[in-house]
């Protein structure tokens, strides 16, 4: 079974909106296209180093070629684009199938898609043993969100790619405390001698974006509520493979 080259396109596009919601350094505004250039995406989304990545993908799509082919795609001095990538990927990468099950005396496969995305987050080290179609997202993807997500987009890319999320006030007051700290480091720095009451602000700031437990002011997950609605989008993308 094989990925399409839109598939991997939706794949990295959701991707960044991930990492625009859940990263600060992330690039805003950028428009991920075929003719887009690797340096610039790999750029735009901080991600790691060409050789790191290579070998991400390399795995996670289970592709039986020297991985220097894609070291060197992947390289920012190889002026390949997004489309390159996506060709590759997709003619070379390997996508699981999901069959239904039986269930009940009928074949169901939405049960299939959840119990192999089940399958596949606890091989990663996900606890599931209480997840069921109709638990909540927002406790377990604030738990795993970069597991789950990676996971679906791998499945159904494309299903996740919209995210809104709003952390608690005290760790927005928390990052503000860190930053100015760490100026007023540098800045004092420069023209007196280091003194340890300075670190106090970076140690105030980072222990009140730590030790805050509360949930996040807002977290919303394209919308979905349930795992169920989550599985029936899944399907629905799913039936056009």
């Amino acid at each position: 079974m094989k990925y399409t080259k839109n598939d991997i396109l939706q794949m990295l596009r959701s991707q960044y909106e991930f990492s625009i919601a859940f990263d600060p350094v992330v690039i805003r505004n950028m428009s991920i296209e075929y003719d887009s250039f690797i340096f610039d995406w790999l750029d735009a989304c901080d991600l790691v180093s060409f050789k790191e990545l290579a070998s991400i993908f390399h795995k996670e799509f289970n592709i039986n070629r020297p991985i220097f082919e894609l070291e060197h795609i992947l390289h920012e001095k190889s002026n390949k684009t997004v489309g390159d990538f996506c060709e590759y990927i997709a003619f070379h990468g390997k996508r699981e199938s999901i069959e239904s099950v039986k269930l009940l005396g009928k074949y169901c496969r939405s049960a299939a898609i959840f119990k192999e995305l089940k399958r596949k987050l606890t091989e990663k080290g996900a606890n599931t043993s209480n997840l069921k179609p109709s638990s909540q997202i927002n406790p377990f993807f604030l738990k795993y969100g970069g597991l789950l997500f990676n996971e679906v987009n791998l499945m159904a890319p494309g299903t996740l790619s919209k995210f809104e999320y709003t952390s608690h006030k005290l760790s927005r007051i928390g990052r503000s405390i860190t930053i100015l700290g760490f100026l007023l480091l540098i800045a004092v720095g420069l023209i007196w001698n280091f003194h340890w009451i300075l670190l106090l602000p970076i140690i105030l700031g980072i222990t009140s974006i730590f030790d805050d437990k509360k949930q996040p002011e807002k977290l919303d997950v394209n919308g979905f509520k349930t795992f169920r609605e989550l599985i029936y989008s899944m399907e629905h993308r799913l039936k056009e493979v």
